[in-house]
């Protein structure tokens, strides 16, 4: 398979909103059958894939306009909510480490500056 039909195949995956075990399965179909048209034809332009397939925004439009609406809502419903989740996740830990560097830090300026240098001093005490 040539440069050009990978190329394709990847810039459908990237538009699909949804990534479930449906659209796997279509893709896999699909990246097949395209593999197939590119040995057959050795496809030299992106132009013969769009003749064929049409551009990846029309691929992945027809896709989602065979698929209940209800369904596309909810997944893309929970790729946010996960996204967003995920994003506040790694605010927090940012924001944590952040802390944690600060603290160390104090700690670490706070030991330099009681450190005694080396100096020992002795006290004895005489009777």
């Amino acid at each position: 398979m040539n440069k050009i039909c990978k190329k394709y195949i990847s810039e459908i995956k990237a538009l699909f909103p949804i990534n479930r075990k449906q659209e796997k399965e279509y893709l896999k179909k699909l990246t097949s059958d395209i593999e197939d048209f590119c040995e057959e034809t050795g496809a030299a332009e992106k132009g013969e894939l769009y003749k064929n397939y049409g551009t990846p925004q029309e691929v992945v439009s027809n896709y989602l306009l065979t698929l209940d609406s209800q369904y596309v809502a909810k997944r893309i419903r929970t790729t946010r909510i996960i996204k967003g989740a995920v994003a506040v996740g790694l605010v927090l830990a940012t924001i944590a480490t952040s802390v944690y560097g600060v603290h160390l830090f104090i700690t670490y300026q706070d030991f330099l500056d009681n450190q005694c240098g080396g100096v020992v001093t002795v006290i004895s005490n005489y009777n």
